[in-house]
């Protein structure tokens, strides 16, 4: 007779922003402020809302169709040519990569009590990190300066795979690398879409954490999946585990 036990837990993968650590309005606006002085110094002044429309649509225009990602280049290359009709050139463009990514990594703040919730975990289960940002490069960097890179047994960001969550492959890669089953692993996040189906569409255990203002707003639809357990603050997974 089958059982409809799940096996014994084997890895507990993260999402990053507003589940590791908070990126709402607060942090958007910051990188969003940053790029837009760049914008006037290199190229003059442009139309604000129309600045405001094209990152909101940069954010939420992945999550339609095949989930696809853009790369970080193509974003900022396209963002250009919609506010100036010119392109850019390569050491203009070079300049507001680097703009971009420096800005992320300084907005980034962590807790000393998420840092020791993950060593905790660490002990007990792999740890990996899942998240839709189109540049990997960004994402690791700022790991790497909270310390929540150290206890990451691996990292997939949707700029790398070339899709976002709720697309199967960036799930797919984490469970791969860490060498688990879909139904070995639990999903936290904060996503609707992308967290929660994502990873219950796949056979993952999944936590939806609410702690943080999630600027991806979706609306649940018929036939979606409720998600395990419900979070108000990270530090609450400990005890359904």
């Amino acid at each position: 007779m089958k059982s409809d036990t799940p096996p014994p837990l084997k890895a507990a993968i993260f999402d990053y922003g507003n589940t590791l650590i908070e990126f709402s309005q607060t942090q958007i606006r910051r990188c969003d402020n940053a790029l837009a002085e760049l914008l006037k110094r290199e190229f003059g002044p442009f139309d604000s809302s129309l600045f405001d429309r094209i990152r909101h649509a940069d954010r939420m225009t992945p999550y339609t169709g095949e989930y696809r990602e853009n790369g970080m280049e193509t974003i900022t290359r396209k963002l250009v040519k919609q506010l100036y009709h010119r392109e850019p050139t390569d050491e203009q463009l070079r300049r507001m990569l680097q703009t971009r990514l420096e800005v992320f990594v300084e907005s980034i703040e962590t807790s000393p009590e998420v840092i020791a919730l993950l060593g905790r975990l660490k002990k007990r289960y792999k740890l990996g990190l899942v998240s839709n940002y189109p540049c990997g490069r960004a994402i690791r960097a700022s790991l790497d300066r909270t310390g929540i890179g150290a206890y990451m047994d691996v990292v997939v960001v949707s700029g790398d795979v070339g899709h976002v969550k709720p697309h199967p492959k960036p799930f797919e890669a984490a469970l791969s690398q860490l060498n688990v089953a879909a139904n070995e692993a639990i999903y936290v996040g904060d996503n609707w879409l992308g967290d929660v189906q994502g990873a219950k569409r796949l056979g993952m255990r999944c936590a939806h954490i609410t702690q943080w203002d999630t600027p991806e707003k979706f609306d649940r639809q018929p036939g979606d999946h409720e998600p395990d357990y419900v979070l108000g603050n990270l530090l609450e997974l400990e005890r359904h585990l």
